[in-house]
């Protein structure tokens, strides 16, 4: 009987599979992809698995992974969308550093795959397709994206989505499609909010363009509605917050603005995107703007309106990434008409696109040690170089903020445990900042430590638990801070960490005792 079962269930299952084969080429066929492009995103996807376990959680995955353990439709500073997706690894592998990276690498695929589609949707050929497709696997920006499991690699995702359906939009002349734009938009409101900028761009790109007609339809109100739809329960739940959000961006532009001026910006765009791919974003800007791109010119109205805008807000340099991909597209097909006249020539072009990605990869991506990573990349070419990031070997910050998070847990649980019994049994964690009491999340079981609090961002809405404020033990807070509120302010141990970045290097762990005055939580809310 269980063989009979068996074999008739296989039986079954032969036309099902079948069918699936063909449903996928169908979808393959109609596309019409290059194979070059699917070869790219397979390798950018193999690269960045086989780097993904090298070093450590990064600050912001260590956030993201302690979100998923408050399940809410909102935080602080992000909407819901990538904390829900993470419950799927967390209840899977316990948020396992390789199974989140699969997770950001096949994103960051599929942002190179809608690179190339793009291109063959303005009418490119194989080479062109590939061409395109190579730009976004070598922009450093998407490599460094690619290889960390935060909102940001699917923001770019969300933006190419969204660019690819308004490209079918334009050709056909269609506005249903806003439908499918509305749908995309609100998924990438719902990850991130900087989403805004790339609509409000198209919407004034498509203003100053003739298709602005296509704007003016039913469809346009209708795809606005889904995506308000969508976002609506993150809007409820600032409704209900405090409007906690817009207290993060209020405030934004003080605390994280680049400090920069606009030259800066300007250059810093040709450094994050690979200073060899400037040719081919700087043809794709041209082809935007020339008659034989003119149907898609919003593509570079959108672009420039950005470009300046990310200036007058002193925005970062890599706010402007996600706006790339439909630049390396149109450059494809730029760079493909300089092939048909210089063929020998232009054809080494994508090879020495692929070489300098390659070369600068590691620059970005979790490649070589440490000390390696100094006499490669630090302009001193030793150990002793020190860069903004502060750490010892030059690391930039993306890669620093992935060292010492469970050594700092570690040294905390032996201050912990070190407390008498009836000090242990009231203490509480303080961790200055969501990278500390995102690490205490993350590793805290392992060594038996009670659940962390902190005051910023979202983890100050968690509150204090049952914390009396009797006895805490501290992470990052200066001594002459903590004695304003305490009484006893003793120094138990000092952190110690040279590739991560200088200020969780040397850091205090304090204990403090002898409370000043009643233990007030909205005295250590700080949103930026």
């Amino acid at each position: 009987m269980l063989s009979g079962d068996s074999k008739s269930s296989y039986g079954d299952s032969l036309p099902a599979a079948a069918s699936l084969r063909v449903s996928i080429a169908n979808v393959y066929r109609r596309a019409n992809l290059a194979p070059a492009v699917l070869i790219i995103a397979g390798v950018s996807f193999l690269a960045h698995v086989l780097v993904g376990n090298n070093y450590g959680y990064f600050r912001d995955e260590l956030y993201v992974m302690a979100m998923s353990q408050h399940p809410a439709f909102g935080y602080v500073d992000v909407p819901p969308l990538v904390p829900w997706i993470t419950l799927i690894p967390r209840f899977l592998t316990g948020n396992a550093l390789w199974a989140i990276h699969v997770i950001s690498a096949l994103v960051c695929a599929g942002t190179i795959i809608l690179t190339g589609l793009m291109a063959r949707l303005l009418g490119g050929a194989g080479w062109v397709q590939g061409l395109a497709a190579l730009g976004s696997a070598t922009a450093l920006v998407l490599l460094a994206g690619g290889s960390t499991y935060t909102y940001d690699v699917f923001d770019t995702f969300w933006w190419a989505l969204a660019a690819t359906i308004l490209i079918v939009l334009l050709r056909d002349e269609r506005p249903q499609r806003w439908l499918l734009f509305g749908l995309v938009a609100g998924l990438g409101l719902l990850t991130k909010e900087t989403i805004l900028f790339w609509g409000f761009a198209l919407v004034v790109g498509l203003l100053l363009t003739p298709q602005r007609r296509l704007l003016f339809t039913r469809w346009t109100v209708f795809g606005g509605l889904i995506a308000f739809a969508l976002v609506l329960p993150f809007l409820l739940w600032n409704a209900a917050n405090g409007w906690a959000s817009v207290q993060y961006w209020a405030g934004y532009s003080q605390n994280h603005s680049s400090g920069g001026s606009p030259l800066d910006f300007v250059v810093n765009q040709i450094l994050v995107m690979n200073p060899t791919a400037v040719l081919l974003w700087g043809a794709g800007l041209w082809y935007f703007f020339s008659k034989r791109g003119a149907r898609y010119r919003v593509f570079g109205w959108a672009y420039l309106i950005l470009f300046v805008l990310f200036i007058v807000i002193q925005g970062k340099s890599y706010f402007l990434a996600p706006a790339y991909p439909p630049l390396f597209a149109g450059g494809a097909m730029v760079v493909g008409q300089w092939r048909v006249r210089w063929r020998r020539w232009v054809t080494v072009y994508p090879v020495a696109l692929a070489v300098s990605g390659a070369l600068l990869a590691p620059a970005v991506l979790p490649v070589l040690p440490p000390a390696m990573y100094a006499h490669v990349y630090s302009p001193s070419g030793s150990s002793g170089a020190q860069q903004e990031s502060g750490d010892v070997y030059g690391l930039p910050q993306s890669l620093a903020d992935r060292f010492g998070w469970e050594q700092q847990v570690a040294l905390i649980a032996r201050v912990y445990h070190g407390l008498p019994p009836d000090e242990q049994r009231v203490a509480c964690i303080y961790a200055d900042n969501y990278g500390e009491a995102g690490a205490l999340e993350q590793f805290g079981g392992r060594y038996h430590l009670p659940t962390p609090i902190s005051g910023h961002n979202s983890f100050y809405l968690w509150g204090p638990g049952g914390c009396t404020g009797q006895v805490i033990i501290t992470i990052n807070v200066s001594p002459q801070a903590a004695a304003q509120g305490y009484s006893s302010v003793t120094l138990a141990a000092t952190t110690s960490c040279a590739a991560c970045v200088d200020f969780e290097n040397h850091a205090p762990i304090l204990i403090l005792r002898q409370p000043k005055a009643p233990f007030n939580w909205a005295r250590v809310k700080h949103y930026d």
